[in-house]
């Protein structure tokens, strides 16, 4: 049945609009528009978790995605009789071993085969710092657009061809098309934009709509990178704007029997209703190429949106790949192999790196890499008192990219590494109070919602060397109800109560510790680099795996009072229960 389905959403993604004329008739006018976000440099085809695709689930037809793929849909949808227009909502960057050898050049040398009518740019774009951005810019083929950047005091970026907004027209038409893009200042804490100030979103795109209105353009689309939630009210309160293509949050929206494992979380498209009760809509697909947003919309002859419809398409292997861009892949594909498939380890169980988990609540995968981290510094301890100086690691979930299953013979690649852990963060040491890690821990549940498992915050701090009960039906800054601590100066490792005056020594990276993810707590801290990333640090402990498979647990590290789980069970019940009174004992003492 599933089979089934895949052909019909095919079918119906090759055949919509066939038939149907440009539908000019009074004025009117009918558009389609494919569009993709957060493909996170998935170039090649990919297994259903988004990671590498195996030799074994290649031979039997279980890869999705790709470039190659979505190069061919989006012809055949250019190729069609109603006009088409290829949007991309930001983050082309980052999450493959491909992006992490060939950096800018690889993204743009693909992106201008695909030849998208206009992108915005994402938070990932900034993760080499502004000299990292600039030549991708000066190499596009295609306008990239972003109206909500200051760059006034970045020299290099504003003498490049970034723009505010787009004027296309598509297909021979004479109707115009107005594409406003937008990047969410959050930007600003969770990568490297130097001197680029963030305005906000939805006032600098008022801004611009007036300014194409006032030019004649009354069909108007925003085009960015904010969440889902951003996109809701950038349809909400901007006057004038007919649809809203967003990304950032990784969101599925689809209408009817979902395709795959991907839960919808809203219809495709979501309507949203501004106060006059005008008409807006709001899409997103997924992510890592796995879907290819889909929809033909009408405008009658005001620029205003009649019907709409559509959902997003699979991505999956009955989908042809473009030669053209397989024989790119192949031409770059040497140094990827010297990096990609080495075998670092093994692993009995899936490790769990979907930012769905990983964003909200432990994840063994944070588990693994965390003890990554105390285990390599305990691995360079020299001196006598106890086994370590630092029993305690910090990794914000958002660096975690994707998962590792066990397809591949239980192997894990260094390719399978570098996608999970693509930054490169080096870490740090640091000393800190018990008050000032109570800071952290508070900050990394700060925007939270409870029983929310759509709501994912980037700092969400994965842990070792720790035991956390939160709350979050209390206000900030007061979700923490009890901290237990691994003793690092002790013969026998054990934990112990929080103790809000006492010195901790603490491993965390390097991006958290100069106040990346808005853990500004951290910046004044004195930190010492132990010399390793942490990727390094996660392959020099996987090496014992090779013997004897890793197979990391969830281990009620990170534990919520009254809250399910992204799996739907309680992270609080039974004998864990009994954690509640001594925690309401500790709170009442803080």
């Amino acid at each position: 049945m599933i089979a089934a389905s895949f052909l019909i959403c095919i079918l119906a993604f090759v055949t919509s609009g066939l038939g149907n004329p440009v539908l000019e008739t009074d004025g009117g006018f009918t558009l389609r528009i494919v569009h993709t976000n957060d493909m996170h440099s998935r170039f090649e085809q990919t297994s259903r978790l988004s990671s590498v695709c195996s030799d074994k689930e290649a031979a039997e037809g279980k890869c999705y995605g790709g470039f190659a793929r979505i190069a061919t849909l989006v012809r055949q949808a250019r190729n069609s009789s109603v006009p088409c227009l290829f949007l991309n909502a930001g983050d082309t960057y980052q999450g493959s071993t491909w992006f992490s050898v060939y950096k800018w050049e690889i993204v743009a040398r693909l992106l201008n085969i695909l030849k998208p009518d206009a992108i915005s740019l994402g938070n990932h774009e900034f993760d080499n710092g502004v000299s990292g951005l600039v030549p991708f810019i000066q190499n596009a083929s295609f306008p990239i657009v972003t109206a909500n950047l200051d760059l006034r005091q970045q020299p290099d970026l504003a003498n490049t061809p970034l723009l505010n907004s787009t004027i296309l027209t598509v297909n021979g038409t004479n109707q115009r098309i107005g594409v406003i893009g937008y990047l969410t200042p959050e930007t600003k804490i969770i990568s490297k934009t130097d001197n680029v100030t963030f305005l906000d979103e939805v006032e600098s795109i008022r801004r611009e709509v007036k300014r194409l209105k006032g030019q004649g353009v009354n069909i108007l689309i925003a085009v960015g990178h904010s969440g889902f939630d951003i996109d809701k009210k950038i349809a909400r309160e901007v006057e004038d704007i007919d649809l809203v293509i967003g990304g950032h949050t990784n969101t599925f929206l689809y209408t009817g029997k979902q395709p795959d494992t991907e839960v919808p979380e809203g219809l495709y498209p979501t309507e949203i209703k501004q106060k006059n009760g005008r008409k807006v809509y709001v899409v997103q697909a997924y992510a890592y190429t796995k879907y290819l947003g889909n929809f033909t919309v009408n405008f009658d002859r005001n620029g205003e949106v009649t019907s709409i419809s559509g959902n997003p398409v699979l991505v999956n292997s009955s989908i042809e790949q473009a030669e053209d861009v397989l024989d790119v892949l192949e031409q770059m594909r040497g140094r990827i192999n010297n990096v990609t498939y080495q075998i670092v380890g093994k692993t009995r169980v899936l490790l769990e790196g979907d930012s769905k988990v990983c964003r909200r609540e432990e994840c063994n995968l944070g588990n693994l890499i965390a003890d990554s981290m105390v285990e390599y510094n305990a691995g360079e301890f020299g001196g006598t008192n106890g086994w370590t100086d630092a029993a305690i690691a910090f990794h914000n979930g958002g660096s975690i990219r994707t998962s590792i299953t066990t397809v591949n013979d239980y192997k894990i690649t260094m390719g399978d590494v570098l996608a999970v852990l693509p930054f490169q963060n080096s870490i740090v040491k640091v000393s800190m109070t018990g008050e000032q890690m109570l800071s952290v821990l508070e900050w990394s549940v700060y925007n939270l919602r409870i029983n929310d498992t759509s709501n994912l915050f980037g700092a969400f701090v994965q842990v070792s060397g720790l035991q956390v009960v939160y709350d979050l039906t209390r206000p900030n800054n007061s979700r923490v109800l009890s901290v237990e601590v691994l003793c690092a100066s002790c013969n026998i490792p054990m934990y112990s109560k929080l103790e809000k005056n006492k010195s901790y020594t603490v491993l965390l990276t390097d991006f958290m510790q100069t106040g990346g993810d808005g853990y500004s707590m951290l910046k004044d801290l004195k930190a010492r680099d132990i010399g390793v990333t942490t990727s390094d640090a996660l392959v020099k402990y996987l090496e014992r795996s090779m013997d004897s498979p890793v197979h990391p647990a969830v281990e009620w590290r990170i534990s919520y009072l009254n809250e399910k789980t992204i799996s739907g069970s309680s992270r609080i019940y039974g004998s864990r229960l009994m954690t509640v009174l001594p925690a309401i004992s500790w709170l009442l003492t803080r």
